[in-house]
């Protein structure tokens, strides 16, 4: 048979299944239904399963922010379709020739990488040729057959930052300078008398092109603005000031009489807005303006939003009187407000500088953060991912930041969180929805968090997840929750298929809470690699001494057929 005959059968196969995505909650919910015999399950046999808290962990189906293999600030993926493949391009600021140069990593499972050097293909007269070239924040779009890669530089002759443009034929370059870099493309800053920088170009969905940016204004903040394309090298109408840090709206105060209501965009002493991205939630249709606060070198450096009706409105900043970081959507969420936050201390830090892009359905943010876990100046920046969500008001939250290992979105693995396509039974559970809304509590002094855990109560809990059909089962993630004193630590009894396999005696693994800051990395908990079980239903058992609270379940599968289907057609291949 045919070898590319196949390939097409297996991209098929795979298209025609890869139909659900993990946007959605959980499938119906009913208080018991769970008989004893399911309670006190048999198990005929071992069964393989690997607690991945430990060591090593499957790369085909996981990954996990360990901050070693990308070191790539200000990251932008591009998502391009190679073969019937989905491939990713990672660009960012390249710390390894000084931010003279660009890089391109190539990777189509974000476990490993091919390196680009070089990318960008400098005319000997170009415009930014300088000693200070600072070359940093690309981002690449294809329209058409071309490659754009936008970036911003400084001028050999003011030393002043611009934006432009060079293009390409192929995701990796090399790019060459628009109009032979006799000049910086984008050089509407001059009026203003201020330096312009980590430019983004967003399609709305009608086809136009708009451009947003960060104003340098060294005796005031950076401010984002926005403004309308005519094509991929020209603006068109106005340049509207639409994010000041600090402010609920722009308008509000003028220099350096900042209206601090949003006090945590201004942990910094130089009031920060920069690396801005917009995305349009498919949900409401609203457009959500995400930017960085807090500069780029401090461990308070995070994502923050505002939402408006039209590409260049008006932003509005969710705000609360008396609550903290109310328009936060991804990061360290500090300092102040209580002890959690310094906590994080060894976690994360500087989470941000961030990107927007797609894994098969699935949306997912990209960031960087340093490398030391601790920040600070001259921390070395490192490339990581987690989930994007959009709630049912259409509002997009995340799932991070985590370090813990975390399951692989179905387009790379094949699985798909398999908890919506069931109908969940449970026993002794307070807000056992909160288990299956794909909101992972991180900040627990935040409000707009704190209440939205299930709680096991005292004594024996049940979970059961019923399908209509047997599926193949890889894996389990049980995450814990962010309070301390309610995360849960015993062990589980026990995890049964209903199949004649049970796990029993589930541990938990202590890498992901520290007992002396007491902290539990959010995003971790019980989290086990099983070796494609067929099951059509799973019982939990827990049976605490208190009341504990758990944050989000995930059943990790596919249908049983589709994997006969595709080592079948594997054979074949190979």
């Amino acid at each position: 048979m045919n070898k590319k005959l196949i390939l097409f059968s297996l991209i098929l196969v795979s298209s025609l299944v890869s139909c659900g995505t993990v946007v959605s909650s959980g499938g119906p919910l009913q208080q018991g239904g769970i008989t004893d015999q399911e309670k006190n399950p048999t198990n005929n046999g071992e069964l393989e399963w690997t607690d991945m808290a430990n060591g090593d962990f499957n790369e085909d189906r996981y990954y996990r922010n360990d901050l070693k293999k990308l070191p790539l600030p200000d990251p932008y993926v591009l998502t391009v379709e190679e073969n019937g493949e989905e491939v990713y391009y990672i660009y960012g600021t390249t710390d390894r020739t000084g931010s003279k140069t660009l890089d391109c990593y190539r990777t189509t499972n974000f476990n490993s990488f091919d390196l680009y050097m070089n990318i960008d293909k400098q005319n000997e007269n170009s415009w930014s040729k300088c000693a200070a070239r600072s070359r940093f924040a690309p981002e690449v779009y294809k329209f058409d057959d071309t490659y754009y890669l936008y970036y911003s530089d400084v001028h050999k002759n003011n030393a002043r930052r611009y934006i432009s443009v060079m293009t390409s034929s192929s995701p990796t370059g090399p790019f060459v300078e628009y109009n032979n870099g006799q000049d910086a493309v984008f050089k509407f800053n001059d009026d203003l008398g201020l330096d312009v920088l980590d430019q983004h170009v967003f399609k709305d969905d009608d086809g136009q092109l708009y451009m947003y940016y960060s104003v340098y204004d060294t005796e005031v903040m950076q401010y984002i603005c926005g403004v309308k394309l005519k094509n991929p090298f020209e603006t068109e109408g106005e340049h509207k000031v639409l994010i000041r840090p600090g402010q609920l709206k722009p308008t509000d105060s003028i220099g350096l009489e900042v209206n601090k209501v949003l006090s945590w965009e201004c942990y910094t002493s130089f009031e920060v807005a920069e690396g801005p991205f917009m995305i349009k939630s498919p949900e409401n249709g609203l457009y959500y303006l995400t930017y960085s606060v807090n500069h780029y070198p401090n461990k308070y450096y995070s994502v923050c939003y505002a939402y408006s009706s039209s590409p260049l409105g008006d932003y509005t900043k969710p705000y609360e009187k008396n609550q903290v970081w109310t328009n936060l959507l991804f990061g360290f969420a500090g300092p102040g407000q209580g002890t959690v936050y310094d906590q994080w201390d060894g976690f994360m830090s500087g989470t941000a500088h961030h990107c927007f892009f797609k894994i098969g359905d699935q949306y997912m943010i990209g960031y960087h953060a340093h490398g030391n876990r601790k920040g600070g100046q001259g921390a070395s920046r490192f490339f990581g991912m987690d989930y994007l969500f959009f709630d049912n008001d259409g509002v997009p939250f995340t799932k991070g930041p985590s370090y813990s290992i975390q399951p692989l979105p179905e387009k790379i693995s094949g699985y798909r969180n398999l908890v919506e396509d069931s109908t969940i039974y449970y026993e002794n559970i307070k807000n056992p929805d909160y288990l299956f809304d794909n909101f992972v509590v991180e900040h627990y002094n935040l409000a707009q968090e704190n209440d939205r855990e299930a709680t096991l109560l005292t004594g024996k809990s049940y979970l059961k997840f019923k399908f209509d059909k047997k599926y193949t089962i890889s894996g389990i993630f049980i995450y814990n929750s962010a309070f301390y004193d309610k995360a849960l630590t015993s062990d589980i009894p026990f995890i049964s298929l209903q199949n004649g396999y049970t796990m029993e005696n589930c541990s938990l693994n202590y890498n992901y809470i520290n007992d002396n800051t007491e902290f539990v990395f959010p995003a971790s908990g019980y989290h086990f690699d099983i070796n494609d079980e067929q099951t059509d239903c799973i019982v939990i058992g827990f049976d605490c001494d208190k009341e504990y609270n758990l944050n989000e379940i995930v059943i990790l599968g596919c249908e049983a057929w589709e994997k006969r289907v595709y080592y079948y057609l594997l054979q074949f291949y190979y």
